[in-house]
């Protein structure tokens, strides 16, 4: 008798253990894997919409006219409106420059001297004539466009990654990933305007991010 409910109890420990062995619900399983390359392009942007924070650490060379320029940049990004970031000497790593900002008042600290303005684009341009499009780039570094403009092209690779982006006037091209799925960060991305002949490189040595 006590054998027989030794082994009924068994039988009931293995059926319990292979009911939680539930099958993923088809929904749940599309969040997961994006069915089409069409598909992973929309849901990384939706899901890039609700990274709180990203730092990204990397390296920069302009090209505008008939100058050029290359230094190191940490950027961090709280949200869509406040940022932080320090411009290093490529050779030695010391501070150049510390841009920090929000919405509508930006600080430049560079040369011993504090500046201030509306817009942080104007204010690298004016005192370290540094030509960078940071209201897109603040999408465009992560692979995704900005929401402030329309797309006026795209094109995407298997995974449902930009290759290519245009929008307010840039070009931006996708080189290299960080990362083999369609929610990669970018590694290597290039920037360009023809009619100012506008050249950005940037190569992302490391990305954090907080959702």
């Amino acid at each position: 008798m006590k054998q027989r409910m030794l082994i009924t109890a068994c039988c009931l420990v293995m059926l319990g253990g292979c009911a939680t062995q539930t099958k993923v619900p088809a929904s749940a399983e599309t969040l997961m894997k994006p069915v089409s390359a069409q598909a992973a392009w929309q849901q990384r942007q939706a899901d890039f919409a609700r990274m709180m924070s990203w730092r990204l650490q990397g390296k920069v060379g302009l090209q505008f006219k008939d100058q050029s320029a290359s230094f190191n940049l940490s950027w961090l990004q709280n949200g869509t409106d406040q940022y932080e970031m320090n411009i290093k000497n490529p050779l030695t790593g010391s501070i150049m420059a510390y841009l920090k900002g929000n919405r509508s008042d930006v600080t430049l600290q560079a040369n011993g001297k504090t500046y201030k303005d509306a817009s942080a684009e104007r204010l690298l341009h004016g005192q370290l004539g540094v030509s960078l499009p940071l209201e897109g780039m603040k999408y465009w570094v992560r692979g995704v466009p900005s929401p402030d403009s329309p797309v006026e092209q795209v094109k995407l690779d298997a995974l449902g990654r930009p290759e290519m982006l245009q929008q307010a006037g840039w070009l931006v091209e996708y080189t290299g990933w960080k990362g083999n799925d369609w929610k990669a960060l970018p590694e290597k991305i290039n920037l360009s305007r023809a009619p100012d002949n506008t050249k950005v490189k940037v190569i992302a040595k490391d990305w954090q991010t907080r959702y």
